[in-house]
């Protein structure tokens, strides 16, 4: 495993992060607390020491599980993310509206006390703004951060998701250290802007999503089956089948002599831009972490690289 730091903040955090909404079990399908357990210990003991989750993942549920699995361990770097309710988890399932977004300096204080308790930590290392704040809050939830962090309850701050304009006006105008965007074959929208920008301004990305939801480990067919707690099974179908298409096109990664497979392959693909410093990745299988733990190391080759941007322009004339 190879690490990078985060900003420059001197922290290193594995190229491969580990991302717990999966473990939360209530988008993805249902996994055991010792099925849990295990494989995020599995990944720790693999190199994975970046952990990324959320106090709504369960909800709570991910965070405990983190602070049961790594109570007292100092290596493990732990980013989390405040902004919706408890009651936020499952919405998509259930077809439900979207939830209220609350960034008040007291949602921020209160639930950073949560998490807290949750992960069985003194201070969080990068707490995220679950989406960035509206503009007219913007001021007072960046406030509440630094107020958190000169109380020492956390390390460092972050935003999460949102538009690239608002992910372009925190890099600018904010002391925040990472970013996390969705970046991957299919969506490589960020490299106009949002990764240049960050690299002149030294904020670390964390790349969500890097297998496209599955669609990029050439596991998912058109007679893929989802559980009834898996949020897959609610995307349209006619949406299903284009993002097969678009995915079947990258099956060439399979055949090239360093990739051993197309999810490794789409890993490595975003690992090749310097703004990102981890992808965080959905694990909820030793099986799955093995599989991703092999995009750390040797890099895409220039030909292949080209090729996968050559593909995505083609699809958006």
């Amino acid at each position: 495993m190879k690490y990078r730091e985060v900003g420059q903040t001197g922290i290193e955090i594995s190229e491969v992060g580990f991302g717990t909404w999966e473990l939360g079990g209530k988008e993805w399908g249902d996994i055991s607390d010792v099925d849990a357990l295990a494989v995020l210990r599995y990944a720790y003991d693999h190199g994975i020491n970046f952990y990324d989750t959320a106090n709504v993942y369960g909800p709570g549920r991910s965070e405990e599980l983190l602070g049961q699995a790594f109570e007292g361990v100092d290596d493990v770097v732990i980013a989390t993310k405040v902004a919706f309710p408890l009651s936020t988890d499952g919405y998509i399932v259930a077809g439900g509206d979207p939830p209220i977004h609350n960034l008040s300096r007291e949602a921020i204080l209160k639930e950073c006390d949560q998490s807290l308790r949750r992960l069985r930590r003194e201070s969080i290392d990068i707490y995220q703004m679950h989406r960035p704040p509206k503009h007219d809050e913007w001021d007072e939830a960046f406030g509440a951060m630094e107020e958190l962090q000169q109380a020492g309850k956390i390390r460092y701050y972050g935003v999460a998701l949102g538009s690239i304009a608002d992910g372009l006006k925190a890099i600018r105008e904010n002391d925040i250290v990472a970013l996390m965007t969705t970046f991957n074959c299919l969506d490589q929208t960020p490299l106009e802007e949002l990764l240049p920008a960050a690299v002149a301004n030294g904020v670390s990305v964390l790349a969500r999503v890097p297998l496209a939801s599955g669609f990029l480990t050439g596991t998912l067919t058109v007679d893929t089956k989802f559980a009834w707690n898996d949020k897959r099974g609610v995307i349209p179908r006619e949406e299903y089948l284009a993002q097969l298409k678009r995915a079947e096109k990258l099956r060439f990664l399979e055949r090239e002599p360093e990739i051993n497979s197309m999810a490794e392959g789409a890993l490595k693909f975003v690992l090749a831009h310097d703004a990102v410093s981890s992808v965080v990745v959905g694990m909820m299988r030793p099986h799955e972490v093995d599989q991703n733990l092999a995009a750390s190391g040797t890099p895409l080759s220039t030909v292949v690289l080209d090729r996968i941007h050559e593909l995505h322009q083609t699809e958006s004339r």
